[in-house]
């Protein structure tokens, strides 16, 4: 699974992770850098998605068309993420092209110049990409939920950052805020393929083994459940259907020892056609086409969603209904049938990602000095006992740690004071 993992340290903290696969005709290499959304203050919110673009702008070498070309025109492809804890630039290439690959990333990693002219175009692009989102009712009851988590926190604001900011923030800032965060200590080099690890390693020393760590490493605010959230956010569009996004606050994955139980929970209700809200809401009711539960998950956070999208007419009962499968849980343990049923997918699915993309899983608990233990997650799925499930039900789903974002039609009759009546549950 993962026994060809290797992983080096160089002085100044930047870790090496490879996994040699000697048959493939591919080589993934992936940059993971410990900076996120939640790292920015207020004023800084979107800067860190903010340089994700930036970086693909160009550098003294390349300009941005020759920087997709360059992995491309291989048959390749680049691109990167930005989420709350991370940022991640990635390419995949044909073996024999995988250090061209990673100068690429590298250069545009370290040497990208920030245009000015570059700049000012992309706040353009950022904006229509903010649009985009805000013009898809699912997603503003998922970034309203989200801010209803987390209130108050860094981890409530959007990954993308107001539009006033993209707007204004200063290429001084971009700057600064790049070069305090992106530390070589929070900086994890992935490789996967047909790669040799002392060559990776010596790339990367090459690279950026000279680089030193800022004198103050500002860490991010550290997440406490105290912080109340906000129970209820009720927005109407001219859309046709009813978005409910419900969303509970879950253990991080700083409690190891809950995870496995958390997945079964997320699992058993709805990240399957066999779980039971797609076989009571949408199977049995025909109340929604699309329903699904899933987990978001940080060090010291995490949350448990569930989300759907019905006819405003039946949108009070489709939520009703959702309540009443986590009550079923809550009351009384799940059967051994369907223990094992849960159970045999999610060893299932985790086996075929450690057979598929193992760097990925591999880099990003190494980036937050977690062990990297394969086996140690499968064990830990057939230790997971239906009273477990119940008891950690029981322990989330109370009103008190309950989230409810609605994104209605404008025609809707259902108001705040209806919504609210779902929490006396």
């Amino acid at each position: 699974m993962l026994d060809t993992l290797q992983i080096t340290q160089l002085s100044n903290g930047i870790k090496i992770v490879t996994l040699e696969k000697p048959e493939a005709e591919s080589a993934h290499i992936a940059i993971h850098v410990r900076v996120g959304s939640r790292n920015e203050t207020e004023a800084q919110n979107g800067a860190s998605h903010f340089i994700e673009h930036m970086l693909f702008k160009g550098t003294q070498k390349r300009s941005a068309k020759a920087i997709s070309q360059a992995i491309e025109g291989q048959g390749g492809s680049i691109n990167a993420f930005t989420d709350k804890d991370t940022t991640c630039y990635y390419a995949k290439e044909p073996y024999d092209r995988a250090f061209s690959a990673f100068e690429v990333l590298g250069d545009l990693f370290y040497n990208s110049i920030f245009d000015e002219k570059e700049l000012n175009r992309e706040r353009q692009v950022i904006a229509e990409e903010i649009f985009m989102y805000d013009d898809q009712p699912d997603s503003v009851a998922m970034e309203n939920l989200n801010s209803q988590l987390w209130a108050g926190h860094p981890l409530g604001r959007p990954v993308l950052g107001s539009l006033e900011n993209v707007l204004n923030m200063p290429r001084a800032e971009l700057l600064n805020y790049r070069a305090t965060q992106y530390a070589p200590a929070r900086t994890v080099f992935a490789f996967a393929g047909r790669i040799h690890h002392e060559k990776c390693v010596r790339y990367v020393e090459k690279l950026a083994g000279h680089l030193n760590n800022p004198p103050r490493l500002r860490e991010p605010e550290p997440f406490t459940r105290a912080i109340p959230l906000t129970p209820l956010t009720l927005t109407q569009r001219s859309i046709q259907q009813t978005q409910i996004a419900f969303g509970w606050r879950a253990p991080g994955i700083m409690e190891a020892d809950k995870m496995p139980i958390l997945s079964f929970l997320s699992c058993l209700l709805g990240e399957t056609m066999m779980s039971r809200l797609f076989q009571s809401i949408r199977e049995r009711k025909g109340l929604c086409y699309s329903i699904n539960s899933g987990l978001s998950l940080g060090l010291d956070f995490g949350a448990l969603v569930i989300a759907a999208g019905c006819d405003a007419g039946k949108s009070y009962y489709c939520a009703r209904s959702i309540l009443t499968e986590l009550h079923k849980i809550m009351e009384k343990p799940i059967s051994a049938a369907e223990l094992r049923r849960t159970r045999d997918y999610l060893c299932g699915r985790f086996r075929l990602r450690m057979d598929g993309a193992p760097i990925g899983w591999a880099a990003g608990r190494i980036l937050f000095g977690l062990d990297v233990q394969p086996r140690a997650v499968l064990e830990s799925l057939q230790m997971v006992t239906a009273q477990q499930i119940q008891a950690l039900a029981a322990e989330l789903f109370t009103p008190n740690r309950t989230a409810l974002a609605i994104v209605a039609p404008k025609t809707s009759r259902c108001r705040e004071e209806t919504w609210r009546k779902l929490f006396a549950y």
